[in-house]
């Protein structure tokens, strides 16, 4: 055979094998439709600029003239993720990643598409798939760190990732959001907060981050932080957006976290007055806009309606509050409650006794302790309806119904004291007192109450030993001083007697 005709028998092999190539290789061996190139160029231009419907279509296209075009289906994947159709972004994932079993990024993106479904389980493995193959991408490691905190609640875990996410893009606001999560869930309140100012500082228009800052503050059970809850639950209320169109337009949950730390604030015993009346106008506010958004969608309607009501309660405006109760409950659907059920009957009740409408109040706290069976104040404040009636008996069952639910309580043991000292039956009440004082072994005001049950039995060293307690416990209050020295005069020993008196007289002045 001539070297010609062996040469070209060789050029026909070689080229007849080529056609056989399988489709897998063909990238290998560089080689891409070009038209299949052409539409894939034609995705990343539109996936670039937002227009996830045409680079889908584009992106289809390219997979179908080479469905070997692993970069096509991960394009394709990324606009339908965009799109939040999630189930068939992971399906172009999937396909990508069956592929090119090395892609980082596919791996990464098959892992947010299984977040987003719920099959967080499947995420963690396919994020560590991404970890395994690109230890430098900082996309890979946030979004990591992000499932270990919120969906898997492994702070520690979190924390090891995102630190690496931090150092590899110091400038990504949302890893140290979620830094600053992982720290408050093991309790680091310090790192928390620091973290969480860090993503403010990078990000000041994130709600998320505001609302995060504002439970860790309030978390934390600290008086001090409240204010600074305010102000970031403020911040969140400012910056919020609706995620999809049938959010309400409002941040809802920041309006009623924030009129709930007013309350709290306002109830602080340090407050003064005037601040006082102030907070308690601004939960009103609070309230109302929440309503004007949603004025009878259950249950947030009744959650602002209630709260409503509380701080209408403390301004004494009786009325108005009974009217915002009423129409938080008239919100609950027949045969279901709502987490404000029992204390909006409760605080209803309340109103309706400080308008002398006690059959009303009895009403209400037997709807109030149907709805919680182990919670003592509607029994106590049943209670409280009796005695303003003179019914003391029943005033003492109601007390100790209040006692039955809650042994460690001390005002039903104070109360039912007061009703049998009504009675003249001075043993029991200084027996009642006695269980209080079980329960509050500081608390001054009881042993003064023990005191004068004993000075009407005319055991007047009893009553010393009550008094000198009482003082003991309050060395500022003059009036135990007064009755300690009133058992001394009646016990003969005027001389310490006298001394007590001027201790009184001192502390008098003092407070004057």
């Amino acid at each position: 055979m001539s070297a010609l005709k062996h040469t070209l028998n060789l050029t026909v092999f070689v080229a007849m094998a080529t056609l056989f190539v399988p489709l897998a290789e063909s990238q290998d061996l560089g080689i891409r439709d070009t038209n299949a190139t052409a539409a894939y160029e034609e995705g990343m231009k539109l996936l670039e600029a937002e227009q996830w419907d045409d680079a889908v279509a584009a992106f289809t296209q390219a997979v179908n003239i080479d469905n070997t075009y692993a970069e096509a289906f991960f394009g394709r994947g990324e606009a339908l993720r965009n799109m939040d159709d999630y189930q068939a972004a992971l399906d172009s994932y999937k396909a990508a990643t069956n592929i090119d079993s090395k892609s980082a990024k596919a791996y990464n993106g098959q892992a947010i598409a299984e977040r987003e479904l719920g099959l967080y389980d499947l995420a963690f493995n396919d994020f560590n798939n991404a970890i395994g193959l690109d230890r430098r991408d900082p996309e890979i490691a946030a979004n990591l760190g992000d499932l270990l905190v919120n969906f898997r609640q492994d702070p520690t875990s979190a924390l090891r990732v995102l630190d690496k996410a931090a150092e590899l893009d110091p400038e990504n606001a949302e890893v140290y959001r979620n830094r600053g999560l992982a720290h408050a869930q093991l309790r680091h309140f310090d790192e928390a907060e620091a973290d969480l100012a860090k993503s403010v500082e990078l990000k000041d228009d994130d709600f998320e981050t505001y609302s995060m800052l504002a439970n860790i503050y309030l978390f934390q059970d600290d008086k001090e932080k409240i204010p600074q809850a305010i102000e970031a639950l403020t911040n969140a209320i400012k910056f919020y957006e609706p995620e999809e169109s049938s959010d309400p337009k409002t941040y809802v949950q920041g309006y009623l976290l924030r009129s709930d730390a007013r309350l709290t604030l306002a109830n602080e015993a340090k407050t003064p007055a005037e601040k006082r009346e102030e907070l308690y106008e601004k939960v009103n506010e609070d309230a109302d806009a929440v309503l004007s958004e949603l004025p009878d969608t259950f249950p947030v309607s009744g959650q602002a309606l209630y709260r409503k009501g509380v701080a209408l309660r403390m301004q004494d405006k009786y009325g108005e509050a009974i009217k915002a109760f009423t129409d938080a409950l008239q919100l609950v659907p027949a045969g279901e409650s709502a987490p404000y059920t029992t204390n909006a009957y409760l605080k209803r009740g309340i109103c309706w006794f400080l308008q002398d409408e006690n059959r009303l109040a009895r009403k209400d706290f037997l709807l109030a302790a149907a709805s919680d069976y182990t919670d003592p104040l509607p029994h106590m404040w049943t209670g409280f309806t009796f005695a303003a009636e003179d019914d003391f008996r029943s005033a003492i069952d109601s007390y100790g119904e209040a006692i039955n639910k809650n042994p460690n309580f001390a005002l039903p043991y104070i109360n039912r004291g007061l009703a049998y000292a009504a009675l003249d039956e001075y043993q029991r009440a200084a027996d009642n007192f006695n269980e209080a004082i079980l329960v509050e072994p500081t608390n001054p005001d009881l042993y003064n109450q023990r005191g004068r049950a004993y000075m009407l039995m005319e055991e007047y060293d009893k009553a010393f030993n009550s008094f000198e307690l009482a003082a003991l416990n309050d060395d500022q209050n003059s009036q135990s001083f007064e009755a300690a020295a009133e058992t001394l005069r009646s016990l003969g020993r005027n001389a310490l007697a006298e001394k007590y008196e001027q201790r009184a007289q001192e502390l008098k002045e003092k407070n004057n």
